[in-house]
């Protein structure tokens, strides 16, 4: 009993304690408990602010600082912030995720010129319990952070569309590269062609590559076989096309990098989208180009069919034109891919997504014989006994036309929000310089100058030459054109079949249309002697104006009927740069709490 009433004793007297120590442990498990539901509230708060923030990161907004900053606050005080605003701490920069699906995300600090995403981080000091006394527990720091990233990914060309490709000018090139001068390009073919998208997925899948960096350094025939399987095989238009081009010259040892570029992080264009025409128009090139160095000239000659050119069939059938002879050589450096990538600076301070036009050398030379339909007046009654007299006999147009160095970079992306499936773009535009000279392209790329030349008069005595009087006259253009900035708004994000495709259009007059090929200096030539020219001075100058109207022309006909379409269809229209934004594509908005942050 003694021992019982100890132990009674020591409960009486512990129990106090014990009492204590319970209320003491429940009150800091309230208080933890108290304190996660702090830290969760601030999590929310910093979710928010940073997804806000992330809105006006440079690849999604503007990439000002002080305009993400107060997104920032104002999401955070509607998910309940209400402490000082010093106590959110926003730091701009990058996440770029891994190589596969697997790897982990890093956040990296960046300028806000070079930004995709956005951290904010809340600070506060909290007592550790509201009713033990501070003497015993020190207010603690929370800290916590999230990282958002919002980023569009546009698809970009600087090759046209085939709505510019007319008089068989594309089946004639296509018959170029692939070394067959009766190419027919069946017009399904190519209106399917334009109407394709190509995925990069697709691809992806085909092939069985595991990331977007391996597939582009595939071989270039390897993906081309890939395309004819994703878009149905050989059957198909497409398709049928497509096979055409793995027999093309000069592709062998290309990759797909050389067709097609993705700027930014790589695997961040998996949902990507491009189109196959661009696609094919710059395997073309690329061929072209190889073709071109192989020779030695630089040139990859075309067979062009006069018949098939309907600015010059009306002169042909309306009996001005007799005769002609057109020679097409073209020289590709620099071929434009397509390209995909975020609107924001890379890490050297200079826009990531550079879109670049083909540099084009295109030598045109025409021979023709005037029609006797068209000056047959003029010689009636000019057949002097045994003198024959012919007048306006031939004009010999050479014209060598560059057009090269045209860039144009992806400046601006607003991303779609919320409900809105919107997007805004703006690219600057640094269009092609082009140049015109009468001449012919050397294999060093230079221009050997060679006048328009023309036959307006010759006399024979019983069919012996006996005098010809010759115009030599050069033109020489060069045109500047200024740089651009081209804005699409209201762009719909999501669209079936591509059907979104906009093209950003130089705004300016083509100078192709408004192009003065005002013909100075006309000289008399052929080696006859000043003062024989002097006794048909009257002659030749009743023919002068009649000579400036026929070279004139000639050679504007050439230029809009031959040159400039060609030029179009392969990207360098004489008007300038011409850019197609074919679709974009938004990445998730990535959000990941308290993250390692990297300097």
């Amino acid at each position: 009993m003694n021992n019982r009433n100890r132990q009674k004793g020591v409960l009486i007297f512990l129990m106090p304690f014990i009492l204590v120590a319970i209320a003491v442990v429940a009150t800091l498990a309230m208080d933890a408990t108290r304190l996660y539901s702090v830290k969760d509230d601030m999590q929310s708060v910093v979710n928010a602010a940073a997804t806000a923030a992330a809105d006006e990161a440079m690849a999604c907004g503007v990439g000002d600082v002080s305009l993400m900053r107060a997104r920032a606050l104002a999401a955070a005080k509607q998910a309940g912030f209400d402490g000082d605003n010093s106590e959110l701490e926003l730091i701009v920069g990058v996440i770029d995720p891994g190589d596969t699906d697997t790897s982990e995300h890093k956040f990296t600090e960046t300028p806000p010129n070079q930004s995709n995403a956005a951290v904010v981080r809340y600070t506060r000091k909290e007592r550790v319990s509201w009713l033990l006394p501070e003497t015993f527990f020190e207010p603690v720091e929370i800290s916590v952070n999230a990282a958002a990233r919002k980023e569009l990914y546009a698809t970009l060309s600087a090759n046209s569309s085939t709505v510019k490709v007319t008089n068989g000018l594309l089946g004639n090139l296509l018959g170029g590269v692939l070394g067959q001068s009766n190419y027919s390009l069946d017009p399904t073919s190519l209106t399917s062609l334009e109407s394709t998208l190509m995925g990069v997925g697709d691809l992806l899948s085909n092939l069985g590559v595991n990331n977007v960096t391996a597939l582009l350094d595939r071989p270039l025939i390897e993906v081309l076989d890939a395309v004819v399987d994703v878009v149905g095989g050989v059957t198909t238009p497409v398709g049928g096309l497509v096979d055409d081009l793995t027999g093309a010259a000069g592709l062998t040892g290309l990759k797909l990098s050389s067709v097609l570029e993705v700027k930014g992080n790589k695997e961040a264009a998996r949902g990507a989208e491009f189109p196959l025409y661009d696609f094919i128009m710059s395997v073309v090139l690329n061929s072209a180009h190889q073709i071109g160095k192989a020779s030695g000239t630089g040139l990859l000659g075309l067979n062009i069919d006069t018949a098939d050119a309907p600015a010059l069939k009306p002169l042909l059938d309306n009996g001005l034109l007799g005769d002609l002879d057109l020679t097409l050589k073209l020289g590709v450096d620099n071929p434009a891919p397509v390209v995909i990538g975020p609107a924001r600076y890379g890490s050297d301070n200079q826009w990531m997504t550079e879109i670049h036009s083909s540099d084009v050398s295109l030598e045109a030379l025409v021979d023709l014989e005037l029609s006797i339909g068209f000056i047959g007046d003029l010689i009636s009654g000019l057949t002097l006994g045994l003198v024959q007299v012919e007048l306006l006999d031939s004009i010999r147009v050479p014209l060598a036309v560059k057009v090269g160095g045209g860039r144009a970079e992806f400046v601006g992306a607003s991303c779609a929000r919320g409900k809105n499936n919107e997007i805004n773009i703006e690219v600057l535009a640094h269009p092609s310089v082009a140049s015109i000279e009468t001449g012919t392209i050397q294999s060093d790329g230079e221009v050997a100058r060679e006048p328009i030349h023309a036959t307006i008069l010759k006399l024979a005595l019983l069919s012996q030459p006996l005098l010809n009087v010759c115009v030599d006259a050069d033109l020489g253009v060069n045109i500047p054109v200024a740089e651009q900035t081209h804005s699409l708004t209201g762009v719909p994000l999501y669209c079936p079949d591509g059907q979104c495709a906009k093209k950003l259009t130089n705004s300016q007059p083509t100078w192709i249309q408004g192009l003065d090929l005002d013909i100075q200096n006309l000289a008399l030539d052929c080696g006859e002697s000043n003062s024989v020219l002097s006794i048909l001075n009257p002659i030749i100058k009743l023919l002068e104006p009649v000579v400036e109207v026929l070279v004139n022309l000639v050679t504007t006909v050439l230029l809009q009927g031959i040159v400039s379409p060609l030029l179009m269809a392969l990207g360098v229209d004489l008007s300038g740069l011409e850019i197609t934004m074919t679709g974009a594509d938004q990445l998730s908005t990535q959000l990941i709490e308290n993250v390692e942050l990297k300097n």
